[in-house]
């Protein structure tokens, strides 16, 4: 015999579903934000109507967020307690994952799944390139809107101020999704939200210069942190800035390197790289760097281009909302077999 049990108290309505030798057991309660209160109870009828005790499970699945901030924490923790205490073992769903599953059942066009945060914000999944993009930050409605670009949203609930469609909370696809996840770390997925963002740039004190041959071990050390396939050496970046067809700069606060752009100079202004470093990403460091491009390419005349991994969706996904456009893809160019988005911007 084989139990799952799958918890999900990231949204309003609280979910269980289990599954015992391929029949599948559910227990909803709608609209009931006291999920501390109600877990434990509905467990034990879930468990009760499939004549299980909670040992007899064998794998335990938890949505990790993101969604509430009280609920992800009731749930995974106690997951994590009923894991351990039984010695089993237990993986965790992503929220957005889930709801665009259930999204694309219901309709197969959509590429847009939003969760309600607070302060009207949104958890944001898009459907890029045959993967699925999950935003690290909260969009604000007019940035879902603008994103949807009149498509119809897939959304847990209604919401009148978008073009959305409701879904319905499914055990089937939420087991698939626990059977498809490798998760074991059951960290609760928070998005950082961009208020926060804004709250700590604002105690830096940054300075935008010309990179030196003094900045390239900092540079390098930046750049080796990255998913790169094609990671720059000392040495070539060395060379990089003793010529002059290329343009480079960093960010500094207080001396200490946060990112760095290189900009090559042809019949268009190629952004060659932009990088930042971990722990001060999505505070508008790359933003002012792409700026700073924009400006070199109008006083030169010159359009904007650069290339992309299609792995690297955070960065396609930076590049197009800052209108960039996809000019051509080539097939299996970089050394690990990703296709190469070429994109451009012109410049007025």
């Amino acid at each position: 015999m084989s139990v799952k049990l799958c918890v999900n108290t990231a949204n309003s309505n609280l979910f269980l579903c289990l599954s015992k030798d391929g029949q599948v057991f559910k227990k909803q309660l709608e609209k009931n934000l006291k999920h501390n209160e109600y877990l434990l109870p509905c467990l034990d009828e879930l468990l009760n109507e499939a004549c299980l005790k909670v040992s007899d499970v064998d794998e335990f699945g938890v949505v990790v967020g993101p969604g509430s901030f009280t609920g992800i924490r009731v749930g995974v923790s106690t997951v994590k307690a009923l894991r351990d205490a039984l010695n089993k073992s237990a993986k965790g769903i992503n929220n957005l994952d889930y709801l665009f599953k259930l999204a694309s059942k219901q309709n197969s066009d959509v590429k847009v799944v939003a969760i309600a945060g607070s302060r009207n914000s949104y958890f944001v999944a898009r459907f890029i390139e045959g993967q699925i993009y999950k935003y690290d930050r909260n969009l604000t409605t007019e940035e879902l809107i603008a994103l949807a670009e009149n498509s119809p949203i897939g959304m847990f609930e209604e919401d009148e101020n978008l073009n959305c469609f409701v879904v319905e909370t499914d055990a089937e696809t939420m087991l698939e999704c626990l059977d498809e996840s490798v998760d074991e770390n059951l960290l609760p997925v928070y998005y950082q939200l961009s208020q926060a963002e804004n709250e700590k740039l604002k105690k830096f004190n940054l300075n935008l210069k010309e990179m030196t041959k003094e900045d390239i071990a900092e540079v390098c050390q930046i750049e080796s942190e990255t998913a790169l396939s094609d990671k720059l050496s000392y040495e070539e970046i060395e060379k990089i800035i003793d010529n002059p067809n290329y343009k480079k700069f960093v960010i500094e606060n207080d001396n200490e390197i946060l990112a760095f752009m290189i900009l090559q100079i042809t019949d268009e202004v190629n952004v060659f790289n932009i990088v930042t470093k971990s722990g001060f990403r999505n505070l508008g460091l790359a933003t002012k760097l792409l700026s700073k491009a924009e400006e070199i390419a109008k006083v030169l005349g010159l359009n904007l281009s650069l290339e992309v991994s299609d792995k690297n969706l955070t960065a396609y996904v930076f590049y197009e909302k800052n209108g960039f456009v996809t000019r051509r893809v080539r097939k299996c160019y970089y050394k690990d077999k990703s296709n190469c988005i070429e994109m451009f911007k012109v410049v007025s």
